[in-house]
């Protein structure tokens, strides 16, 4: 699940019972941690002092190790944090700071630079309180994400053989995103990272490889093209709908301009018997022109734009899909693209992808993207090996010259999940449309849907841009 791209300041899921936490920024109200404007680079208690790293705002799947795997302990507890900026220490709390707070070095080994130990997470919460005192500074023990978006980011680095304490209860998680999330509850139960490992450890447990950083809100919020593509969710866009090329660090984006219309979506006659539940009743929509992708993003664009590549993906395999993609890590992808472009690329809605899909004004009422042959028009299990995806437009286009709508890779949709029909209202669930190289005939016909966690990846997900 997921992938291991980040984006700084430019941009599995387990159902958490929410009532009893908190998971905004600060904690619950008797924790409430201020804001800060400026946070110093350095400061001093007595002698001893250390150093503050300000970290840019973002993104990130918590628990995704750097290879793009779930990191030991979080396969079930993946979640999704928007972070606006903040400042860590650059190293675990040294044994000097702790004891000129605290008057006293519980440490097993004494060594002034080395990071203090021996300590439980009720004395990281004391040293805090006393540290915040003598500088005039809100600290906090930091949460797991923004221990992790620390680490990922390259703003600080773990200490080798330590295990850090983070303020987050264990187990605790939100199905959807949080921006700022500090899970906090009156459990005796927290996380405490590594890098490639999370577990849970009771607060008054003080081991000799335990110890903990302090952090700093700041007030420094993420962009607001971040929030509108990943808390509403409602990006902005172009109204525009002409054929053009866009080129990006080298690799070029074919859009294909789609002319707006109305038309009946879902469990159509054409459609017929095989339309599932979930497609009926069948419901005339109305969209605006639009661009789309003429194929889905490749692994080439992904990595010219984002320089790297989730996990699963093969340069040496410029032509394939990108895959393994979450609807989030799709979301940082084009926040990264339309930075680097100027233009606002998103995902089509569920409405545009079908109308689209179907030929659009050019429509012959096909069962599948440009044919009622799947085999002409996709890439599916039965003519593919082990379902895996193949290079982009092997098969024939549809109507509009649009590549793979039907098979190959599973493409998200900007949608939350809704039933036709009633009001849609946020939730983890988003749609994919198109079915796969791994799916069966009927999976891949053009009014299929299929809801999925935001959160979640597989070696069939991806997705295709829309302006």
């Amino acid at each position: 699940m997921k992938t291991v791209s980040r984006t700084l300041a430019s941009c599995a899921v387990i159902v958490a019972v929410l009532g009893a936490f908190s998971c905004s920024g600060g904690g619950s109200p008797a924790e409430k941690v201020e804001r800060v404007a400026q946070v110093n680079d350095t400061y001093t208690v007595k002698d001893a002092a250390f150093t503050m790293v300000k970290v840019p705002g973002g993104t990130l799947t918590v628990g995704i190790a750097p290879s793009g795997i779930p990191v030991k302990g979080a396969d079930k507890n993946l979640h999704q944090a928007l972070l606006d900026g903040f400042a860590i220490s650059q190293t675990p709390v040294s044994q000097k700071l702790y004891k000129a707070v605290m008057g006293k070095n519980p440490s097993a080994t004494q060594s002034d630079d080395a990071p203090v130990t021996r300590v439980s997470y009720s004395d990281a919460r004391k040293f805090a309180a006393k540290l915040s005192k003598a500088i005039g500074v809100p600290v906090m023990i930091p949460s797991e994400a923004m221990w992790e978006w620390a680490m990922e980011s390259g703003a600080v680095k773990p200490v080798e053989g330590a295990r850090e304490w983070t303020s987050d209860e264990w187990g605790a998680a939100s199905t959807d995103i949080v921006r700022n999330p500090e899970y906090l509850l009156p459990g005796k139960v927290k996380v405490v990272r590594k890098i490639a490992e999370r577990e849970e450890v009771q607060e008054f447990v003080k081991g000799g490889d335990l110890t903990f950083r302090v952090a700093v809100r700041m007030d420094a919020p993420v962009s607001d093209e971040m929030v509108a593509a990943l808390i509403t969710q409602k990006p902005s866009r172009e109204h525009t709908s002409a054929n053009e090329v866009i080129e990006c660090n080298g690799v070029k984006f074919q859009m294909v301009g789609v002319e707006g219309g109305t038309y009946t979506k879902g469990a159509t006659e054409v459609q017929g018997q095989y339309a599932d539940d979930n497609e009926k009743p069948a419901t005339e929509v109305t969209v605006e022109g639009f661009e789309i992708g003429r194929t889905e993003v490749t692994v080439a664009q992904w990595k010219a734009v984002m320089g790297n590549l989730p996990f699963g993906n093969n340069e040496k395999e410029p032509n394939k899909p990108v895959i393994n993609v979450s609807w989030y890590a799709a979301q940082e992808f084009i926040l990264k693209l339309n930075s680097l472009t100027g233009r606002s690329f998103r995902l089509p809605t569920e409405d545009e992808w079908e109308w689209a899909a179907n030929g659009g004004v050019k429509s012959r009422g096909c069962r599948f993207s440009g044919s009622n042959d799947v085999g002409a028009v996709a890439a599916y299990h039965e003519n593919t090996a082990d379902g895996k995806v193949v290079p982009v437009a092997l098969h024939q286009a549809n109507e509009l010259g649009i590549y793979d709508m039907s098979g190959n890779a599973w493409e998200w949709c900007q949608d939350y999940f809704g039933a036709y029909g009633k009001e849609v209202t946020p939730s983890e669930w988003h749609m994919m449309r198109g079915g796969s190289a791994a799916s069966p005939w009927n999976a891949c016909r053009v009014s299929n849907r299929s809801k999925i966690p935001a959160v979640n990846t597989k070696g069939t997900f991806g997705f295709r841009l829309a302006i």
